[in-house]
């Protein structure tokens, strides 16, 4: 009786570390693999504001979180940032006509910061895409470096009760150093979009979601019903808006879901072609650019001559 109570006792040491240990194991590895394609972008936007017949322009600076989705330096980030309309519809502002003031926000700098390197690359806004509320950006002259990126492509799918876990990184003040963030899969819908629901602390809105496993799930955005609901401000308060682009957490709100990567897949393959196009035109408008004229000559210096 004894022995048999010992080893009843020693299996469940054992059984129960090894469960804690798989679970820790996978986290670990999600981080591992999925870190390094999780970055920083430091963005400067203008944002352009008329209301009244009065306009006013200012600049605010945002340190936001998004995911590489291919080697060449295309990220994937939320474009609620970008989108002041979507933003002021989600907390619940603007519903009546002339109500809203008139606003357009451009970025007019954007620096990207790959793992905890000390280098900033230059950046720009290649594409968007307001159905899924997603941005793209890429990151210019790479040269021939190639990234770890995510594959939308090597994904899988969720089932409720299973756990997921996102990636996200600190500021620069503790190195940018990765975590995972933690939520169990609760409940899917089917409209407007087919999508997963979470509970728990994965919050940050443009990151991929993956499964304990490692394989990406999808990426965590916003789906609205496009009703209109009483209270919709106080559930999706502007606060926690800007919170969740930044990285910043507090729980995901009810307009957050995960999209299968399935369809992001698409999403990030008519990305990177309009990337090449903006690339382009880019450089052309830098290449066209008007020369300045020349100034007169000016008499010799003393300095001037001695060059």
């Amino acid at each position: 009786m004894v022995n048999r109570i010992l080893s009843l006792a020693i299996f469940s040491l054992l059984m129960a570390p090894a469960g804690a240990q798989t679970d820790l194991s996978g986290a670990d590895r999600v981080v591992t693999n999925a870190g390094p394609s999780i970055v920083t972008i430091k963005t400067i936007l203008k944002t352009e504001t008329t209301f009244g017949g009065e306009s006013q322009a200012q600049e605010s600076r945002l340190i936001l979180q998004g995911a590489i989705v291919s080697p060449d330096g295309l990220i994937m980030i939320s474009n609620l940032a970008f989108s002041p309309y979507r933003a002021m519809a989600l907390a619940g502002m603007g519903d009546e006509p002339g109500s809203a003031p008139q606003i357009k926000t451009t970025p007019t700098s954007m620096k990207v910061i790959i793992g905890n390197e000390d280098t900033e690359y230059d950046a720009f806004l290649a594409a968007t895409d307001t159905n899924l509320d997603l941005a793209f950006i890429k990151i210019e002259k790479l040269g021939d470096r190639t990234l770890p990126f995510i594959d939308m492509g090597a994904s899988t799918s969720a089932i409720t009760g299973q756990t997921v876990v996102q990636i996200c990184r600190l500021g620069r003040e503790y190195d940018y150093t990765p975590y995972y963030q933690s939520a169990t899969v609760n409940g899917e819908i089917k409209k407007p979009r087919a999508a997963w629901m979470l509970q728990g602390s994965v919050s940050t809105l443009g990151l991929p979601v993956f499964a304990i496993t490692g394989q990406v799930i999808g990426v965590l955005t916003v789906v609205t019903s496009g009703a209109k609901e009483q209270g919709a401000a106080e559930s999706f308060g502007l606060g926690m808006f800007m919170r969740m682009i930044s990285g910043g957490g507090g729980g995901a709100p009810n307009a957050t879901f995960v999209i299968p990567a399935t369809v992001i897949k698409g999403v990030v393959e008519q990305a990177r072609l309009r990337a090449v196009e903006v690339a382009a035109q880019r450089a052309t408008k830098r290449d066209t650019k008007p020369a300045q004229p020349e100034k007169p000559a000016a008499k010799p210096s003393s300095k001037s001559k001695g060059k």
